[in-house]
């Protein structure tokens, strides 16, 4: 298994990213919850959210729900390497309400896409693409890592800039989507892709301008 993390140097937000960091401490709370549950894949079946018969609020517990620890890790991290930045820009409420936004976007494609499906959609992943496509914006130039892996192992990495580490994610999503059959289950790809379009629509309306500094 060949795969690729994004990793950044430098850019420590200027306060404590409390949002982020409870966003992070509630996902694996509730995961580690229900995943020691009998009922765990029943409660998969009840919160997620199912194109074919959907509800409103559980486009929302649908964030919350993770099929598996590497499904959790693997959004954790990109959430922990993102999020606290733009966080940090935005403010903590528009922060939050960008998150929930995008995973709202993410659901609404996903059922756009595959209205009859009757498969459960969980996990924060469309809700974090909106995180990593403001991120693109605020900071294009900020310097990143790609580093790559074969199985758990690091092999190499190279230097790139946040818009074509986070851009090149981006197309590989929206390559897996065009190409996969959504029937057939896995990985949401329209998801992620209608949470990172919903968060560059957004990102004309919650990052605040940036404060100008007094002339002397």
């Amino acid at each position: 298994m060949f795969f690729f993390l994004p990793v950044q140097e430098g850019n420590p937000p200027k306060r404590f990213p409390l949002v982020n960091v409870l966003l992070i401490v509630l996902n694996s709370y509730i995961f580690f919850k229900t995943a020691l549950q009998p009922a765990f894949e029943k409660i998969i079946w009840h919160y997620g959210f199912t194109p074919a018969h959907p509800h409103f609020q559980n486009v929302f517990s649908s964030m919350f729900l993770h099929a598996s620890l590497l499904h959790l890790v693997g959004n954790m991290y990109f959430l922990y390497v993102f999020g606290d930045n733009v966080e940090d820009r935005m403010g903590r409420f528009n922060y939050l309400l960008a998150y929930f936004l995008s995973g709202l976007g993410a659901c609404y494609l996903q059922y756009l896409v595959d209205p009859h499906s009757t498969l459960p959609l969980v996990g924060a992943s469309g809700a974090i693409s909106g995180i990593c496509a403001l991120y693109m914006v605020i900071f294009p130039w900020q310097k990143m890592r790609l580093q790559f892996f074969f199985l758990i192992f690091p092999i190499f990495s190279i230097p790139a800039r946040a818009f074509f580490v986070v851009g090149i994610w981006f197309l590989e999503q929206y390559f897996m989507a065009a190409t996969s059959d959504p029937h057939m289950g896995g990985v949401a790809f329209w998801a992620h892709v209608g949470g990172f379009l919903t968060g560059i629509a957004l990102s004309f309306f919650l990052i605040p301008p940036k404060k100008s500094r007094p002339s002397n």
